[in-house]
């Protein structure tokens, strides 16, 4: 279990799972690190014996993310998200226009909610690579649902990100942007090509990644 204080005086604790594979920790990371707000990191290696009674320490699901902040425990990615978002208002976590802003929690909540077949079949794994012989149906379904969604908001918004500025929707669909690299998923339009390209260039995703590789290197040795 690490730990990783990126203040003295950290706002929260924000309990997540391993950076390689857990897409839902990804999620309320990137939130977190959106806000500028300063937060303490515990780091917990999932699919061990005592991964669960070490969570549940912090969660009463014994499962992560989990948000603690002195008595307040939230332990769903998306009230976590909607929580920092009420820290720290001058980050401007949703699109500020009214309309977009609706949108946008809207592709927040069906990416939170949806899309079993492209989770099962194509699950986070930073450091995957290589093709999938045969999607099924429904994660085809799923991947043409989500493209379609990537490309009507960036018609309207010309990016760099879904909605204009980097908001939570973009860091619900992160994992996914790298699902669909580690998968070798083909994407043909141009402008969503160059929204993943935004994605994976975007600072909280690049510390994310280095976070995972050293994470990865330090499984091997053990």
């Amino acid at each position: 279990m690490a730990y990783h204080v990126h203040s003295d005086k950290p706002f929260f604790d924000l309990i997540i799972g391993d950076k390689t594979f857990s897409s839902w920790s990804m999620r309320a990371w990137l939130v977190a690190v959106q806000s500028g707000l300063p937060f303490k990191e515990i780091n917990i290696t999932l699919d061990q014996p005592d991964t669960a009674k070490k969570i549940l320490k912090y969660s009463p699901t014994g499962k992560v993310p989990a948000l603690r902040n002195g008595k307040i425990v939230i332990w769903d990615s998306l009230a976590i998200a909607e929580y920092i978002n009420e820290l720290s208002p001058e980050a401007q976590l949703w699109p500020e226009d009214i309309g977009a802003r609706a949108l946008a929690r809207s592709y927040a909540a069906e990416m939170h909610s949806g899309f079993a077949s492209l989770r099962s079949q194509l699950s986070m794994d930073l450091q995957h690579k290589g093709d999938v012989r045969h999607l099924t149906p429904g994660t085809i379904k799923d991947i043409e649902r989500i493209l379609e969604m990537w490309k009507t908001a960036l018609k309207v918004s010309e990016g760099p990100y879904l909605f204009g500025d980097f908001c939570i929707a973009d860091a619900f669909f992160a994992p996914v942007v790298f699902r669909f690299l580690s998968y070798n998923v083909q994407i043909k339009d141009k402008m969503i090509r160059q929204y993943m390209r935004n994605i994976q260039d975007h600072h909280g995703v690049q510390f994310w990644v280095e976070d995972a590789l050293k994470e990865k290197a330090a499984r091997k040795v053990f």
